[in-house]
């Protein structure tokens, strides 16, 4: 992207695997995720940390006296909290004996009793388990720095590896982020220049700015002291042994550079600020033999010093273009002058489909596929590139990197003189109404027979009790026989009703089309299951749910070798400890979420506002965080932020929405899980199942069961409802094949994000990869990603 490269970025997936797993060991992590067992280690090895006032262990610790002796400024902290969640800064006291927080807001002595009690019972814990709480002195700004801690105080976010400083990042609360210094909720992150500790680019919410809001610009200024910033966090890591570090330093005006946290998650937004890809960085310092903490830090200023100078240099003398260049279209002798978007996310160009019939005047008839080789010049520059044929909706060319090759990329480029040309008059606001309403037309009309077709509902059998009470006494040997509640859909009706539904070519109308297509094979797949025509059945459920792969296939064999390493569950819980345990999630994030019980042949499925939970279901008290993840942290808050855009479908589901849903869900809980968990290893056995009963008969399907799974008849009773759930016997020859969605979307998530993908996009709503595309190309949605509910490990 100009000058800042594309490629060695790090994405969180490569991060995850090659770094924070390969370097960072069990006990490292441990200790990093206990800010009181970090200080109190870091101290016992002379290293700078604040000063601790007070550690609160259980409720019995905290008494009203207590909390009224406490004298500001001082810090409230979680002891295993995660992204900022929990924290309270105290500034004063008002006149009436109440304090005041840095952000204003005003706390009684019962009302920060109240906090402490919250911290205490696992409310802001990355686990959320009982936790402690830790009051700190709060940490005075260094005066030369002073202008920056306006409203909250910034801290230096350092990446350390192989005892190099690699990377380094100053967040600066802003009025946005509520004093806070959490990029997330609106802190601004801004790079440093490793050699001299100059600050370099200003960024927010992912975007590269010209200024700091409420303070200006800070570019230039140097970090106080950033020698010695760099000496501490190059010992932290040399006494911790944590291989991939983040230590968040602050800057104390009596103490100096002073170790605040430290991270073995780090996230990887310095790369933004920096304007440079992090992983060119770790490759250049991995091998390399460094013996001391000084030599350490003198490698990471001499290769990391004045990068941005360096890439001026490098492409001193190219063009600069902005977010917006006239750029002049040759075709068949005519020359057409228009203004192009710059789009540096994007690796191809895009031209409008109507504004090549219209203005080039091209027919469809004319065009052998979806693009189409144009001479053009920008800047002067002549170049002859495929443009790839769409409904841009606001917008008629985007230019893609491969455009950009030679030019430097200047996002604060004046672009304001350019006065567009009304080459093409459909692109204005009268237009983008008449679009909004087309699709709030086509949207309620597709919406609202999609929620007449409730497969899952329909395909739940009636008698799952009876049938595997009778299942497991015999040992296997009796054949389920399935019951199911009359269907009461006029299939046909519906069938017309969709056919009739017209969409027209404009901006996500493909989107629409695909959930038609959908609907479509929805009503085939509810008439085979009436009918209880087998092949049908699975060829519609195939349809809907996609198929399986030879590659996917091959890793769920290979992680199924693994499973002898399980340990199983020794506590299991209550479903009022798992009903506490859900408050404490509808408190960090704001929501009315209920737990029920059910007769599902899933454990917990989420329907509406309310988890429901399987009657038999057994849960371990290690495995529900990782069923939080999965359930809340995955398929509700989607659902929740697609509420928030104008369009319904973005709540209930675009076509095909439910593989991405289960790879974002499965992604989730796999940070809570090992290889030594069961629940880590059941996609890829329904994946191998499916394989296996696909192409085998119901006897040989049972009896690799009873291998594999000793034997235990209520597992395999339920394993084989998933793949029979809709048909009138076990020994039906149709399939259902949902469980190939989630093995399929698990991957398709690790891909999007190994290619440096963000997660937090994927919550928009309930839509696919492509869906997303399309949303980011046609303009016509604001994603406003900052406004999102998203887990808050993210």
């Amino acid at each position: 992207m100009g000058l800042f490269k594309t490629y060695g970025i790090l994405g969180q997936n490569a991060r995850n695997l090659n770094y924070i797993k390969e370097y960072n060991t069990p006990i490292a992590r441990k200790l990093a995720d206990s800010k009181f067992g970090t200080k109190e280690f870091l101290r016992s090895k002379k290293v700078g940390v604040p000063n601790t006032l007070f550690i609160f262990n259980s409720h019995g610790d905290i008494t009203e006296d207590l909390i009224n002796e406490l004298e500001p400024p001082f810090v409230i902290k979680p002891n295993s909290g995660f992204g900022g969640k929990g924290i309270i800064v105290i500034d004063s006291k008002d006149s009436v004996g109440n304090f005041v927080a840095n952000n204003g807001d005003v706390y009684s002595v019962k009302k920060i009793i109240s906090h402490l009690y919250s911290i205490l019972d696992g409310f802001f814990s990355i686990s959320g388990t009982r936790d402690k709480v830790m009051v700190e002195k709060k940490v005075v700004l260094d005066h030369e720095i002073e202008l920056l801690g306006k409203y909250g105080l910034p801290d230096i976010r350092i990446i350390v590896f192989n005892l190099v400083p690699i990377m380094a990042m100053l967040r600066i609360p802003t009025e946005k982020s509520g004093g806070k210094a959490n990029l997330h909720s609106g802190a601004c992150g801004v790079g440093i220049d490793i050699g001299t500790g100059k600050l370099t680019y200003i960024s927010q919410f992912s975007k590269i700015i010209k200024s700091i809001p409420g303070i200006g610009d800070v570019r230039g200024i140097e970090i106080p002291n950033w020698e010695q910033v760099l000496n501490l966090a190059v010992k932290v890591q040399k006494v911790t042994s944590i291989g991939y570090l983040g230590c968040d330093v602050v800057l104390d005006y009596k103490d100096g550079p002073l170790i605040l946290e430290i991270n073995i998650r780090p996230g990887l937004e310095l790369q933004i600020a920096n304007m440079a890809p992090l992983q060119d960085r770790l490759d250049r310092v991995s091998g390399i033999y460094i013996n001391s903490v000084e030599k350490g830090v003198r490698v990471g200023r001499d290769l990391f010093s004045g990068d941005i100078e360096e890439r001026i240099k490098k492409f001193s003398g190219r063009k600069i273009v902005g977010k917006k260049e006239y750029i002049e279209i040759f075709y068949e002798e005519k020359k057409y002058k228009y203004i192009a978007d710059i789009k540096m996310c994007n690796s191809s160009n895009y031209i409008d489909s109507n504004f090549v019939r219209d203005v080039l005047k091209i027919p469809k008839t004319a065009l052998k596929s979806n693009s189409i080789r144009l001479k053009f010049s920008l800047l002067g520059e002549k170049k002859n590139l495929k443009f790839l044929i769409k409904d841009l909706g606001s917008s008629n060319i985007l230019l893609g990197l491969n455009s950009l090759k030679g030019f430097i990329i200047d996002p604060f480029k004046n672009v304001e003189s350019l006065n567009e040309t009304q080459l093409y008059p459909m692109k204005n606001k009268a237009i983008t109404k008449t679009y909004s309403e087309q699709l709030q037309k086509i949207d309620k009309e597709i919406t609202s027979i999609d929620k007449k077709l409730l497969i899952l509902k329909a395909i739940t059998p009636i008698n799952i009790k009876e049938e595997k009470e009778k299942f497991v006494s015999s040992e296997g040997k009796y054949v389920p026989e399935l019951k199911y509640n009359d269907l009461n859909l006029d299939l046909d009706s519906l069938l017309e009703k969709v056919g009739k539904i017209e969409i027209p070519e404009i901006p996500l109308s493909n989107i629409y089309k695909r959930k038609k297509e959908e609907i479509i094979n929805k009503i085939a797949f509810l008439k085979a299951f009436k009918l209880q025509n087998t092949k049908s059945f699975t060829l519609n459920s195939k349809k809907l749910f996609g198929d399986l792969t030879k590659e996917n296939l091959a890793l769920s064999k290979n992680r199924m070798s693994f499973s002898e390493k399980i340990k199983l569950e020794e506590e299991f819980l209550s479903f009022e400890d798992i009903k506490g345990f859900i408050k404490k999630f509808n408190h960090i994030y704001g929501i009315k979420l209920n737990l029920k019980i059910g007769d599902r042949a899933a454990r917990f499925v989420m329907k509406g506002d309310t988890l429901v939970m399987r009657k038999d279901a057994l849960v371990g008290k290690k495995e529900l965080r990782s069923i939080i993840a999965h359930e809340i942290e995955g398929h509700y808050l989607r659902r929740l932020n697609g509420k928030k855009l104008p369009y319904s479908i973005f709540s209930s589901g675009t076509a095909g929405y439910i593989e991405i849903d289960e790879g974002i869900a499965i992604y989730n809980q796999n940070r809570f899980l090992s290889e030594t968990d069961k629940k880590y290893y059941s996609i890829f056995e329904r994946y191998y199942f499916l394989e296996y009963a696909l192409n085998h008969s119901y006897k040989k399907l049972l009896h690799k069961m009873e291998e594999y799974y000793e034997n235990d008849y209520g597992k395999i009773f339920n394993y084989i409802l998933r793949l029979k759930r809709g048909l009138k016997s076990f020994s039906s020859d149709g399939f259902f094949t949902k469980d190939s969605v989630y093995v399929n979307g698990f991957i398709k998530v690790e891909d999007f994000l190994e290619s440096s993908g963000e997660l937090r996009e994927l919550y928009l709503g309930k839509m696919t990869l492509e869906d997303l595309e399309e949303i980011k190309e046609s303009n016509f949605i604001a994603m406003n990603l900052s406004d999102l509910k998203v887990p808050f490990f993210l």
